[in-house]
C-alpha cells in the first residue's frame, strides 16, 4: 500500500471510530451519489438514438439513486438517522464540475448538445466512476473491520455496480468520439480534472473533520478501545 492510501485508511479508520464520524462518512456518500447527476443523465437520454444504449443510461441513473438509498439505510441501521450537512467544499461532484469549467461549472446541462459534448460528459463520468471503484473497497473494508458487515456489503455492492458503469462509460464515450485517439486524450484530460478536484476535496474534508473535532474524538475512541483490549492482559 502506498503512503497516500495508508494515510486515507488511517483517516477513515479514525472517523469510523465514533458514531458522529460514521454519520459524516455515510452522509458524504449520499451527497456524492446525488451530486447533480440526474439532470446530466436526462440530457444524455434525450440524445441517445439506440434503445439498448438508452436503457443502459437509464439503468446507470437508477443505480445512483439506489445507492443513495442504500447509504441512507446504513445511517438508519446504525441509529444515525439524520444526515450530516455537507458543505459545498466537500461535495465532490460539484467541485469536479467547477474544476472542469465551461458548461460543467455552470451546471448547464443544456450545453450537452453535440456528439463531442456527450463524449466529454462520458469521459468525466468515467473518471468519477473509476475513483469509486478505487476508493469504495477501502472504506467498506474499514466498516467490516469494526464489525459492520452489512454496511461493508453495501460498499461492495456499489463497487460492483461502478465497475459496470466504467465499462458503459467507455462504450458510450467511444461511440461519440471521432476516433480512439480523441477518446483517450479526452479521458486523460478529465482524469486530471477529477484528480485535482479529488485532492481539493480530500484536503477540505480533513480540515472540516479537524474543525468539528471528529479526528480528535476518533483518536481518543481508538486509544480507549486499545486500552480496554489490553486491560485483561495488564491485570
Amino acid at each position: 500500500m502506498n503512503p497516500i492510501d495508508t494515510l486515507r485508511r488511517f483517516f477513515f479508520r479514525t472517523l469510523l471510530a465514533t458514531p458522529e464520524g460514521r454519520a459524516h462518512v455515510l452522509s458524504l456518500m449520499v451527497a456524492a451519489e446525488e451530486g447533480d447527476e440526474a439532470g446530466v443523465f436526462d440530457r444524455l437520454i434525450e440524445h441517445m438514438d439506440d434503445p439498448k444504449l438508452k436503457r443502459a443510461i437509464e439503468a446507470h441513473q437508477a443505480d445512483e439513486m439506489r445507492h443513495a438509498g442504500l447509504y441512507r439505510a446504513c445511517l438508519a441501521r446504525n441509529g444515525l438517522v439524520e444526515e450530516t450537512a455537507i458543505p459545498e467544499s466537500l461535495q465532490v461532484i460539484q467541485v469536479i464540475a467547477e474544476e472542469a469549467g465551461g458548461a460543467f461549472a455552470a451546471g448547464d446541462i443544456d450545453g450537452i448538445a453535440t456528439k463531442h459534448d456527450i463524449m466529454k460528459t462520458y469521459a468525466l463520468l468515467l473518471a468519477i466512476e473509476e475513483r469509486g471503484v478505487q476508493q469504495f473497497p477501502l472504506i467498506g473494508g474499514e466498516f467490516r473491520r469494526i464489525g459492520d458487515a452489512e454496511t461493508a456489503d453495501v460498499f461492495d455492492q456499489v463497487t460492483r455496480d461502478e465497475r459496470g458503469h466504467v465499462k458503459s462509460c467507455q462504450t458510450l464515450g467511444r461511440r461519440y468520439a471521432d476516433d480512439d485517439a480523441m477518446w483517450e486524450r479526452t479521458v486523460e484530460h478529465f482524469r486530471g480534472v477529477e484528480q485535482r478536484a479529488f485532492d481539493k476535496v480530500g484536503i477540505a474534508t480533513l480540515q472540516n473533520a479537524q474543525r468539528r473535532g471528529l479526528i480528535a474524538r476518533g483518536l481518543l475512541a481508538r486509544v480507549e478501545r486499545r486500552v480496554r483490549a489490553l486491560a485483561p492482559n495488564v491485570a
